[in-house]
């Protein structure tokens, strides 16, 4: 039976109706591409990280930070840009955010030579993606039949495996081409190409915006279901980011081992395409957990996201074709409840504050997608380093925290009614 948790737990304002099939089909395809263009400076550190600790002589626990500061970025603009959404015409702060996120990759290539500098334009790039990221989903969902939203908030969120795949395959042809810095110059074109497509959207069907107060976040935080959806999509984030962030350092070193030498492309590209990989198996789940339910859907997913962080701690530092698949196969179940997740929180909010309950729902997300990869940085530190095996065992314990408190915080949110 389908989880009815998923209606709209305290609806205030009306739907606006569904805009034409045709203008709405080219809505999701603007939108869907311009996620994806403005993915593509998120991974070029977490390709490139290997490299960058080596010329600046980085500690893990430095590498960690510069690698979660574009969350932390993220996390202290979305709630601001998110709620603004709900009063102002979205496309305008996306266009500018379009541009802040071009200047902010290109500006890497151009002056970083250190932490601080590197942490302070990481930061700006996570601004940026936070003007583009939940607001895009408002201006998708805005713009679908209200029988839709739930397909096209995890089409829109299952894509995120697409321009992560994207952005590490870029970074990996770029970086052994050219060197590291080239990547952050060729991130830079993704938003740029945004920019000039937002400007095709159709506007919104409807009449004005039901909230008129900003910040407005006491109605989305008494929604229990809603946050149920949060907290499990913090727990997933922070698992999510730090399996790319410290994915090709981790294949670096397991294939520098004696005897674990495998002649493969670019890391980057092995990367990008076990990122993109989670896409169908995303979009599967999410359709399951429209018809079984998603408690159901996302329990299956975290336990076996779990089970993949658990092999990969028991075997570090062994053979390396066994840690490969394991590997490619942690990007894969982390991200397979990634859109069922979604779907059922804009399905729980508010349509009149789905910008404020989106930009709650990202807040929670993006701050433990910063402290993720901080926390797998301080867990190798502790426990050895990144060249040791106690160091990555306790790493992969660390990442296996996420799905295990995602799958508790939507095992424990309301029953549904009868």
């Amino acid at each position: 039976m389908t989880d009815r948790l998923d209606q709209p737990l305290a609806i205030s304002g009306a739907v606006p109706a569904a805009m034409p099939r045709g203008a709405a089909l080219r809505s999701t395809a603007i939108l869907l591409f311009g996620l994806v263009a403005n993915l593509t400076p998120l991974l070029t550190f977490a390709t490139t990280l290997h490299e960058i600790a080596r010329d600046w002589g980085l500690s893990a626990d430095q590498s960690g930070w510069i690698g979660g500061i574009y969350f932390a970025g993220y996390a202290l603009a979305v709630p601001l840009l998110g709620s603004a959404a709900d009063r102002l015409d979205g496309r305008l702060f996306y266009v500018l955010s379009c541009a802040l996120g071009a200047a902010a990759s290109l500006g890497f290539a151009v002056w970083a030579h250190g932490f601080w500098i590197a942490m302070l334009l990481r930061f700006l790039g996570g601004i940026a993606f936070a003007g583009v990221h939940m607001p895009g989903m408002k201006l998708l969902v805005d713009r679908v039949g209200e029988a839709q939203q739930a397909r096209a908030a995890a089409l829109y969120t299952s894509c995120y495996a697409i321009g992560g795949a994207v952005s590490l395959a870029l970074a990996g042809v770029v970086d052994a081409a050219f060197g590291w810095r080239a990547t952050f110059v060729a991130g830079a074109f993704g938003p740029l190409l945004a920019m000039a497509g937002i400007a095709l959207l159709p506007p919104a069907p409807g009449g004005r915006p039901t909230v008129r107060r900003l910040l407005e976040f006491a109605p989305v935080l008494r929604n229990r279901g809603l946050m149920a959806y949060v907290v499990g999509f913090a727990g997933n984030t922070w698992e999510v980011f730090a399996v790319r962030v410290w994915f090709v350092a981790y294949l670096a070193w397991t294939i520098g081992l004696p005897g674990n030498h495998l002649s493969l492309p670019p890391l980057g590209v092995v990367a990008g395409l076990a990122s993109l990989a989670g896409l169908p198996v995303s979009i599967a789940v999410a359709e399951l957990a429209a018809k079984y339910g998603r408690q159901r859907a996302i329990t299956g997913a975290c336990a076996a996201s779990v089970l993949v962080c658990l092999g990969l701690a028991a075997t570090a530092g062994g053979p390396a074709p066994l840690v490969m698949g394991l590997l490619i196969l942690v990007q894969i179940t982390s991200f397979a409840d990634v859109g069922a997740l979604a779907g059922g929180a804009v399905l729980a909010a508010d349509p009149a504050r789905r910008g404020s309950a989106l930009a709650i729902y990202a807040l929670a997300g993006y701050a433990t997608g910063f402290l993720g990869p901080v926390a797998v940085g301080l867990a190798l530190d502790w426990f050895g380093g990144a060249g040791s095996v106690a160091g990555w065992r306790a790493a992969f314990v660390t990442i296996a925290l996420g799905s295990t408190v995602a799958v508790c915080a939507v095992r424990c949110a309301p029953k549904p009614p009868p």
